[in-house]
């Protein structure tokens, strides 16, 4: 008798992207709200993908196990 199937988090699985690699990306917050008032380089950097350090790598990849790279 099969397992039961784990249930993805759909709110983590909309925001992030796993590379070919394995590499867990996301893009940082805290960019629509008050644009004005923040330095063009900050909002450019909160734009870039970043990687999760390996622990949230893990927790991440348990939230949404059926995440395809």
């Amino acid at each position: 008798m099969a397992g039961q199937k784990l249930k993805t988090r759909k709110s983590i699985a909309k925001r992030i992207r796993i590379t070919g690699t394995g590499k867990v990306l996301h893009v940082k917050g805290s960019r629509s709200h008050k644009r004005s008032i923040k330095a063009k380089r900050t909002l450019r950097l909160l734009g870039d993908l970043h990687e999760y350090t390996p622990t949230l790598s893990r927790q991440v990849r348990r939230m949404a196990p059926y995440k395809k790279r």
